[in-house]
């Protein structure tokens, strides 16, 4: 009767478990936001542990604990199950500890950036998840250690309770190093606070976690359920689809590594993924529960690299590779058998006519079937490749832009788009960060004569001094400043020069015409360009002070050589156009232009309404300022690839807005007398329009467009490229 009692409770807790088990589950899956907060951190690793049963770093203990403790009676059978799972949980958090010594010793001593030693580990974690995946799908023979079924002879001989307790503690190194994608992300965590009580703990929680579905399969043994039975029949199959699924996590995890969060964001993957599980509004919730200040992330477009310096754009590719690897191999590698299986069966002697066996019936059909199979991972290799390498980046590249104008907008700032993402601001609304102030000698200039100029690059608040040191060089200029009358008729490009006062740069400039002029400046530091617009400036003196003339004439003279502008009308606004200007002599020669400031040209674009403004140069001789987030751009210092200006000179432009704009095209003709630093300037309208609703060009029509061609590459390849 007690027994039986005991039981009864014994179902009830059970159930308590699988409940539990069920809702880390949901939450862990649908509900966790990619970033935890506070409290949010254990929710998560214990969560995450919940989801490893699957993984054959958890699964193979459950051929452990369920013999343990089956038929020993329900009180004894639950104590040493309770035991065992104890057992792994200490041992695992003691790894916990671990991450936490090193990453003080790494971080706090030795002075590591977090995020170095994260990527490092994700890489490690990555291609040991990876190696394990190759090997658990059979194409490599790399397997995790695990269970063999036998433990020490000192443990062997003790007690139930304790034998449960070591064993627990002996097996629970096996499942350190689970390929998951929390693991890495949990000792990060970890190693991040340098707290040993932080670590052990929360490590411990994770543990729990893996160690909750292993108590629930014992428990199920001890009420008469065998729930191994059901896993014993389907474990090669449980194998298999782990080892796939892992070949997809364990490439993440790598190319994470590697290439960085920057990455990530970069991808376009971040951004869809949020976008499904909502991931803003459930940390907003996280915030709002545990009173923690700030706001759920936003993104911007970065501008990092990976590690050893590489570019954020190949780990796109590195990605697919990754992905469509190991499926290609095994899918050559399936066919060799085959072709030698059946070469093998062709030399044998026929047994009986008309009679055929089994393996040989089996052996046909998966010829058959072997070019349906090449189609569709030929199918499969384009459509992960235009999802991931072209439409997910472009999409959220797209997105960023839209959202930054849109911001600009709402905030009121004359602030534009910048060599392909870099936002300005206007210096009076920077509170805080790196800023430039315009100083002025003068409230006002005079025409003809000269006026001092002092740039003052800080950091706000506390506007402390930035040594011209700590920037770098863009094209051959620490500082470019670029200016225009209100009505664009009068453009300006100088250079300031760092002074004995530091932080300071300064230049002199004389003005030619009376008028309101607007300038931005632009500087490069830690390999990021940074712009800002400043303040209006006064220019006295006689002459007309401002008298805007709209033309779109697409070809102008200027000191005796020809530009002529050639696009494709009509320019939409967000639509990225091809801008082609080409410059001849007198006599018709084309390709007659020089370098000038480490370009062929310089292209400034400003809106009519000098709210808007692109400073970008041509295809292939960008400079790390560049910022060219779908081309590679060259590393800082690297001095532009000369270009052949023949056929005239190209740039890629996407305009913010509808409306007239000016495009201002600085260029130094060959063997020309002018000082180093200047140059011809040719300008010329463009007129922007709004864009239309159904343009071919939207990345979902795209997207459709290329899915259907992937079909119709597909049904070709199995017509034609049949195994005979």
């Amino acid at each position: 009767m007690q027994e039986t009692k005991l039981k009864s409770t014994l179902a009830v807790f059970t159930l308590g478990i699988f409940a539990v088990i069920t809702f880390g589950l949901i939450w862990f899956f649908f509900l966790e936001p990619s970033a935890p907060v506070g409290l949010g951190w254990y929710l998560f690793g214990f969560a995450s542990g919940l989801s490893m049963i699957v993984l054959p770093c958890t699964l193979p203990l459950a051929f452990v604990i369920v013999p343990l403790s089956m038929g020993k009676g329900a009180a004894k059978g639950l104590g040493i199950a309770l035991m065992f799972g104890l057992g792994v949980a200490i041992m695992l958090s003691i790894y916990g500890v671990i991450a936490a010594v090193i990453g003080e010793v790494a971080i706090g001593t030795l002075g590591a950036p977090l995020e170095v030693v994260k990527n490092w580990l994700y890489l490690f974690a990555g291609l040991f998840a990876y190696l394990f995946a190759l090997g658990e799908i059979g194409l490599i023979k790399f397997h995790m250690p695990t269970y063999t079924g036998s433990a020490p002879a000192f443990i062997q001989k003790q007690q139930d309770y304790i034998k449960a307790l070591m064993l627990g503690l002996f097996l629970g190194n096996v499942g350190v190093g689970c390929p998951h994608p929390a693991t890495p992300v949990l000792l990060t965590r970890i190693a991040a606070s340098g707290d040993i009580f932080y670590g052990w703990l929360l490590f411990f929680v994770h543990a729990v976690g893996r160690v909750l579905p292993l108590l629930l399969l014992a428990l199920l043994g001890i009420l008469g359920v065998n729930a191994l039975s059901w896993l014993v029949a389907r474990k090669e199959k449980i194998e298999k689809a782990t080892g796939w699924a892992m070949v997809f996590v364990a490439a993440f995890i790598l190319v994470l590594g590697l290439f960085s969060h920057d990455w990530w964001v970069y991808s376009g993957q971040h951004t869809l993924l949020e976008e499904i599980t909502g991931e803003e509004k459930f940390l907003g919730i996280i915030i709002d529960r545990f009173n923690l200040a700030g706001i759920p992330h936003t993104h911007g477009i970065p501008t990092g690299t990976g590690l050893f310096g590489l570019p954020l754009w190949l780990g796109n590719w590195v990605l697919v590779f990754l992905w469509v690897f190991p499926i290609w191999w095994a899918l050559i590698k399936q066919e060799k058998a085959l072709m030698q299986e059946n070469s093998g069966a062709a030399a044998l002697p026929k047994l009986g006519s008309g009679i055929s066996s089994s393996p040989s019936l089996k052996r046909d059909v998966e010829l058959k079937v072997m070019p349906y199979a090449l189609a569709n991972v030929i199918t499969l290799t384009l459509l992960l490749a235009v999802i991931f390498i072209w439409a997910l980046p472009a999409r959220f590249y797209h997105q960023e832009l839209s959202a930054i104008r849109e911001e600009s907008m709402e905030s009121g700032e004359h602030s534009v788009m910048l060599h392909e993402g870099t936002v300005i601001h206007e210096e009076n609304e920077v509170t805080e960060g790196l800023a430039i102030n315009f100083l002025p000698h003068t409230l006002s200039s005079v025409v003809g004569t000269s006026s001092d100029f002092d740039f003052f690059v800080n950091m706000k608040p506390e506007n402390t001094p930035i040594p011209a040191s700590s920037l770098q060089i863009d094209h051959e200029k620490l500082m470019h400043v670029i200016g225009v009358r209100d009505d664009l008729n009068e453009f300006l490009h100088i250079h300031p020069a760092p002074v004995a006062t530091t932080g300071v740069l300064a230049v002199s400039y004389t003005f030619k015409k009376p008028g309101k002029y607007k300038l931005w400046s632009e500087i490069t530091k830690d390999g990021i360009l940074h712009a800002f617009g400043h303040p209006m400036i006064t220019v006295s003196g006689t002459g007309n002070t401002a008298q805007k003339i709209i033309s779109y004439a697409k070809s102008v003279s200027v000191d005796g050589y020809q530009a002529v502008l050639d696009y494709t009308s009509p320019i939409a606004k967000d639509k990225e156009v091809e801008l082609i200007i080409d410059v001849h002599d007198f006599f018709d020669n084309d390709g007659v232009l020089d370098q000038y400031l480490g370009s062929p040209m310089h292209l400034t674009i400003i809106k009519d309404d000098l709210r808007h403004f692109i400073h970008t140069h041509p295809e292939g001789s960008h400079t790390a300022s560049s910022h060219d987030f779908i081309s590679q751009a060259h590393a800082h210092g690297e001095e532009a690839t000369p270009l052949d200006t023949a056929h005239g000179v190209h740039f890629q432009v996407a305009f913010p807005e509808e409306g007239n704009y000016k495009l201002f095209a600085q260029f130094r003709p060959q063997g020309i007398g002018l000082p180093a630093d200047e140059a011809l300037l040719a300008s010329f309208w463009v007129k922007v329009e709004a864009e239309k609703p159904f343009s071919l060009s939207n990345w979902w029509v795209n997207l459709v467009i290329s899915l259907i061609l992937i079909v119709l590459l597909s049904a070709g390849v199995r017509k034609y490229l049949m195994v005979k």
